[in-house]
């Protein structure tokens, strides 16, 4: 079958209007195609070079902004094209600052990065995520995809900016034949330079501009052979930061599923809405139109990842057939993933019965479920409880054996819960027997049920009180470090009570900063000290530690602290 992606007259108006996407909170305006990168999978760099992509006028951007922000936006995304190339960008971002968007997103490919000032300029304007588009982890990669000789460095030159100002900075890739092979390297990329998050997406063959069959086999290859590349990727982030947020976009689940727990498709709900000379065109919905470019083989009914999947794009199918989409049975998703890494999906069976028993009404009269969170990221379901006097107790489900001291211990999962210190007992344990009760009923061997679940209960929530500290003061100094030729890393848990944040230097310093959490009756308490390497030269470690005890006394520690980092 002939494949051919034309451009449509859409396409052509959107190259030289606005268009905007907004639904609830969230709001992306997209300021024209207009783009200095020529990336394989995009269509903007190419309407760009048809000279069909011109500047756009600030007029309808800031009526666009001001419409979204009067019907409730908080979260704002400018996108490209490249929005910064822009020539009224600044006044752009300027406008969505005072229109009071909380949250303001900056999607560029880093072009502007090296430009005398501009970071400055924009940093200068308040606090934004800046998402960059990284589509290669090493620079040869990333040159091949973008087609562009200098767009890596100008990358890792904003990189080290934004670094030392302490900005937020998450990542985005599209995957494609000149680049899965530099996958395995994004952990030491992104290590480097503290990054936030990698978004990993595929090839939308209808988002590729006008391409032919012949082009689109060159770009896109079989979701298979990229596999063991995503696999090395994802478990190197796994080794350096199991909590790191790194996801993949809309690959079919049964390609990788033991790292389902890492895969997601859709989003939240977007209305796009098209600006042509003529006024406003029809809504859409733009993750329902991107759902209807895919389907489903009749083999995926029996896949255990059906409700979550949206399928398989159909202009793929075309170019390489189905042979390599599988079903997933539960059963060979626990042979694939002993490690639990798809938790909350594994977990499903077990938690139903208790599912059901909420359904039915027969939690205590005066509890209620406030509501269920489950993180595929993090491998845990929690429920969050609040009792009639205002008081919350959280229950969390995690994998078997990653939590210290739980109140249940299954072959199913752990169970941790976290009460107010002034949650009335009596309640407390009503709840308490409660679930155990329901518990019980779910697992083929009963739980191990702790005669100290109250108490562990209560010091659990100090504890997370505490370990909240540790994360917050942390966060500080990671985020204000700047020593010339040092980085420090994320924060890691090395045991259940010290976290630790380790400095690397010149000819492999290192400075680890521990942070030590301790109860002292209901009360956490957070201790600081420093480890460093005795072999290595003192005038080499002293800046980094005086560098180090600095930020911690910005960060207003507590005495004891302050007096062990000296």
């Amino acid at each position: 079958m002939s494949v051919h992606i034309n451009i449509t007259e859409e396409d052509r108006r959107s190259a030289a209007t606005v268009t905007s996407s907004g639904s609830g909170h969230r709001f992306e305006i997209q300021l024209g195609h207009l783009c200095n990168n020529r990336c394989v999978f995009c269509s903007s760099g190419q309407l760009t070079a048809m000279k069909l992509a011109r500047p756009v006028p600030l007029e309808p951007i800031v009526e666009a902004l001001e419409e979204a922000r009067a019907a409730g936006a908080t979260h704002l995304t400018f996108l490209g094209g490249e929005p910064t190339i822009h020539k009224r960008f600044l006044d752009a971002l300027a406008k969505a600052v005072e229109l009071g968007f909380e949250h303001i997103v900056i999607f560029t490919n880093g072009v502007m990065f090296p430009h005398p000032g501009f970071i400055d300029k924009v940093v200068a304007l308040g606090n934004f995520e800046w998402r960059i588009s990284i589509q290669g982890a090493t620079e040869e990669a990333h040159v091949a995809a973008t087609e562009r000789p200098q767009s890596f460095q100008r990358i890792v030159h904003g990189l080290g900016e934004l670094r030392e100002r302490g900005q937020l900075v998450t990542t985005n890739m599209c995957v494609n034949e000149r680049s899965y092979r530099s996958l395995p390297h994004y952990p030491e990329l992104l290590k480097k330079y503290g990054v936030r998050q990698l978004h990993v997406d595929i090839v939308r063959p209808e988002s590729t501009g006008e391409r032919n069959e012949a082009y689109l086999r060159e770009i896109m290859p079989r979701y298979s052979d990229m596999a063991p590349y995503y696999d090395g990727m994802l478990a190197g982030f796994e080794e350096w930061d199991p909590d790191f947020d790194v996801n993949v976009g809309n690959l079919p689940y049964c390609v990788m599923p033991k790292w389902g727990s890492r895969v997601h498709h859709g989003g939240q709900e977007t209305v796009t809405k098209s600006s042509d000379g003529q006024g406003l065109e029809d809504e859409m919905n733009k993750y329902e139109w991107q759902a209807s470019l895919r389907t489903h083989l009749p083999r995926c009914e029996q896949c255990v990842f059906r409700s979550r999947c949206t399928g398989i794009f159909r202009v793929y199918l075309d170019l390489h057939g189905d042979e390599e989409f599988q079903p997933v049975t539960r059963e060979k998703l626990l042979e694939l993933d002993p490690e639990r890494l798809n938790f909350v999906l594994l977990a499903e069976p077990a938690l139903a019965p208790l599912r059901a028993a909420l359904a039915d009404g027969s939690l205590p009269q005066e509890w209620r479920l406030r509501q269920e969170i489950t993180e595929d990221r993090r491998r845990q379901v929690e429920m969050d409880f609040v009792h009639s006097s205002g008081e919350p107790v959280r229950v969390r489900f995690c994998r078997p054996g990653t939590v210290a001291n739980p109140v249940v211990r299954s072959d199913s999962y752990d169970v941790e819960v976290i009460a107010e210190l002034s949650t009335p007992v009596e309640a407390l344990r009503g709840l308490v027997d409660w679930l155990f009760a329901r518990l019980q009923a779910v697992d083929t061997e009963s739980p191990e049920l702790a005669a100290d679940a109250i108490e562990r209960s209560v010091s659990r929530a100090v504890f997370s009180k505490g370990r909240r500290r540790v994360e917050l003061l942390a966060g500080r100094v990671q985020q204000r470090f700047a020593l010339p030729g040092w980085d420090i890393e994320r924060l890691s848990w090395p045991s259940d009570n010290t976290g630790e944040v380790v400095a690397r230097g010149p000819n492999g310093a290192r400075v680890g900063l521990h942070f030590n959490l301790g109860i002292r009756g209901n009360r956490a308490q957070v201790g600081v000290d420093f480890d460093v390497d005795e072999a290595t030269d003192r005038e080499i470690l002293q800046p980094a530690v005086d560098h180090l005890v600095s930020l911690l006394r910005e960060t207003r520690p507590s005495a004891p602290a302050a007096a062990a980092a000296r």
